[in-house]
């Protein structure tokens, strides 16, 4: 009776969606994390629709929905790693002016598999919902990278513990 006890435990203690991660390289193999197996690229027809030209990101990778979201954004910004701190300021202020009702979580600097990075993650207003973001900013090739994990709040429960463990897993090979 105990093992079928434990059985059903675990059954109905486990995560309802658990994701298989698997690794996925970007930047010419330079930056590597683990994504949900089902994550493609983003179409271009919603790419242009979520991301104004000025601001698009270099590669997007999506769930099927397209409304959970991995955006590399390899930008022409030059910034060292010794820069991080000073571009986390900056960066956090500008974020903090163009979201005034956003709801912090974090914004810091931490050192990830043995690399620098700026963290900001936070809940911002959209048209008709809200997204939870959690950024991550550092240095590749002398520009700065900045990976953003992107879900709104309603299927947040959802995926907000899988994009911690992608973000988690970022590493960058330089």
């Amino acid at each position: 009776m105990k093992p079928l006890i434990l059985l059903f435990m675990i059954a109905f203690t486990a995560p309802i969606s658990a994701q298989e991660l698997v690794e996925f390289t970007a930047l010419n193999d330079k930056v590597s994390l683990k994504v949900p197996k089902s994550f493609s690229p983003m179409s271009k027809e919603i790419l242009e629709v979520k991301y104004p030209s000025s601001r698009r990101p270099t590669e997007v990778l999506s769930d099927p929905t397209s409304g959970v979201s991995i955006a590399f954004n390899h930008t022409k910004t030059p910034m060292m790693l010794s820069q991080i701190e000073e571009g986390h300021r900056s960066i956090s202020k500008m974020f903090h002016r163009l979201y005034p009702s956003a709801k912090w979580i974090r914004d810091e600097t931490i050192t990830q598999n043995g690399r620098k990075f700026m963290v900001l993650e936070l809940v911002t207003p959209a048209i008709d919902t809200k997204i939870h973001n959690i950024m991550y900013g550092t240095s590749v090739d002398g520009r700065f990278l900045l990976v953003a994990f992107n879900v709104t709040t309603e299927q947040a429960n959802e995926w907000l513990p899988v994009g911690k463990q992608i973000m988690k897993s970022i590493e960058v090979k330089e």
